[in-house]
């Protein structure tokens, strides 16, 4: 597929920071951003919230994710707001060759990305690291002179600002330059499907490509054809046992995000009288149809993981630090398959007790069926923003009397409360808090209005179609 050599370059960074990276065509400018957050040690892609905002000027236009800067340029005679995910960054990249990304704007750090070379031998749907230099700053260090003062400090023991410095990084993400590390994140950078027919592999491990390094050694090569095609059946469709693992599998990373391979086999022999082993699951997973199937709808293995959808462009570590000490939800067969449905959720009283107070407002059923799923859809995301959801469904509802909007907003706060979050390990906000297991409270409509902040030019939540801070912020 068509794909882009670029080099990512630190500007006025010392010692050099340098990425030289290989891209499928087609990249948004957010996932430009996205790529540079794995190979850097900057997170705000990577939290629910992002506290620092990127750049891009070019051919007249801001493309930026940050929202009071898209609504000062409204207007501009001078420059162009665009939203990065709906702006890709090929045509740029090709007239131009170059391109300026500034990112935090308190930090002002600054990347020249520059095209080497457009090839057309590239196959995978993610970028690759090909090489580079340096380890990257951490976030909030103070720009490049404070990264410079950083390391003068942090190689002088008898500092007196050292054991200091050194307490604050080491709660930071600042981690060594490592190739394999971050090639290992970027597969999380998906966005275009893997050419398998193209690639000389073997049950999908790599056996050798002119971009990414081989990922079996001569031992495990079973057999070195050109290319290595897998194996499938007759009819090219699922068999029976490869459908009902399939199903389970499906079923816990909807509802869990992350499960490992043990657990997927632990649970399918609890409700199951057809046992199971890891090794025959490897095995379906390797001369089948199954990971086909799997990867059609974003869901991924990694080692001995499943990674789910909810997963993507979230780092796996992050999430296992904050899930690995609370329960997992396990529900019977029949509830639990019913997550393999990608457009499934709970049919709750909360929910329908919303749907009865939209139905009042006289919108018509099609309509209300979509916000619903919009809502509960947004809701069960990682680390969701209730008021960003809220705002969304109001939106979506039009301009409401503000007498319906203070009825509707608690039974919304009670619909979030009955959600399964993958964060819980498919148990509600409301069952952990019971469960005593967590400092997470169920939100409450206090906490919808002080804890999570609304910007005062984004659209008021209510629905009213004004700024925050001319409605509901006054």
């Amino acid at each position: 597929m068509k794909s882009y050599i670029v080099n990512i370059t630190m500007v006025h960074v010392e010692p050099a920071v340098r990425r030289r990276v290989i891209m499928p065509a087609g990249a948004t400018f957010n996932r430009l951003h996205e790529m540079i957050q794995q190979m850097t040690n900057f997170e705000s892609y990577f939290t629910d919230q992002p506290y620092h905002f990127f750049e891009v000027e070019v051919d007249g236009l801001c493309i930026t994710d940050n929202p009071v800067q898209r609504e000062e340029l409204k207007g501009s005679k001078r420059l162009t707001p665009k939203l990065p995910t709906r702006v890709k960054i090929d045509k740029y990249l090709e007239e131009h060759k170059q391109l300026m990304y500034t990112y935090d704007f308190g930090d002002d750090w600054r990347f020249s990305i520059e095209l080497e070379e457009v090839v057309e031998d590239y196959h995978f749907g993610f970028p690759t690291l090909l090489d580079g230099e340096g380890t990257a700053p951490p976030e909030d260090v103070g720009g490049p002179p404070g990264y410079e003062s950083f390391l003068a400090i942090m190689e002088d023991p008898a500092h007196p600002e050292h054991d200091h410095m050194k307490q604050w990084v080491s709660n930071a993400r600042y981690e060594p330059y490592d190739k394999d590390r971050i090639n290992q994140s970027l597969k999380f950078v998906k966005y275009k499907k893997t050419e398998w027919d193209c690639i000389n592999h073997q049950n999908y491990a790599i056996i050798s490509d002119p971009y990414r390094e081989s990922e079996l050694s001569e031992e495990q090569v079973v057999a070195k054809p050109e290319k290595s095609v897998p194996k499938k059946s007759a009819k090219h469709e699922l068999t029976t046992e490869q459908q009902e693992v399939g199903q389970y599998i499906k079923a816990m990373t909807r509802l869990y995000g992350m499960v490992q391979f043990e657990q997927v086999v632990t649970l399918y022999n609890l409700q199951n009288d057809h046992k199971i082993t890891v090794g025959n699951l490897q095995e379906l997973l390797a001369s089948s149809e199954l990971e086909t199937s799997l990867q059609k709808e974003d869901i991924l293995y990694k080692d001995t993981v499943f990674l789910g959808p909810k997963l993507v462009g979230i780092v796996p570590e992050q999430f296992v630090r904050e899930t690995i000490e609370k329960p997992y939800y396990q529900p019977a067969k029949e509830q639990l398959l019913r997550y393999a449905d990608p457009s499934y959720f709970d049919q709750t009283p909360e929910l329908h007790h919303l749907e009865k107070l939209f139905q009042k407002e006289n919108i018509p059923q099609i309509q209300i069926d979509r916000m619903l799923h919009t809502f509960m859809v947004g809701l069960s995301m990682w680390h969701a923003n209730f008021m960003e959801v809220i705002g969304r469904l109001m939106a979506q509802a039009g301009p409401l009397p503000e007498e319906q909007v203070k009825k509707i907003v608690p039974v919304a706060i009670n619909v979030s409360n009955a959600v399964r979050l993958i964060e819980n390990r498919g148990h509600t906000p409301q069952e952990m808090f019971e469960l005593e297991r967590t400092d997470v409270k169920p939100l409450t409509e206090q906490a919808a209005s002080t804890e999570v902040k609304v910007g005062r030019n984004e659209p008021c939540p209510c629905g009213s179609g004004k700024k925050y801070k001319k409605c509901c912020g006054r």
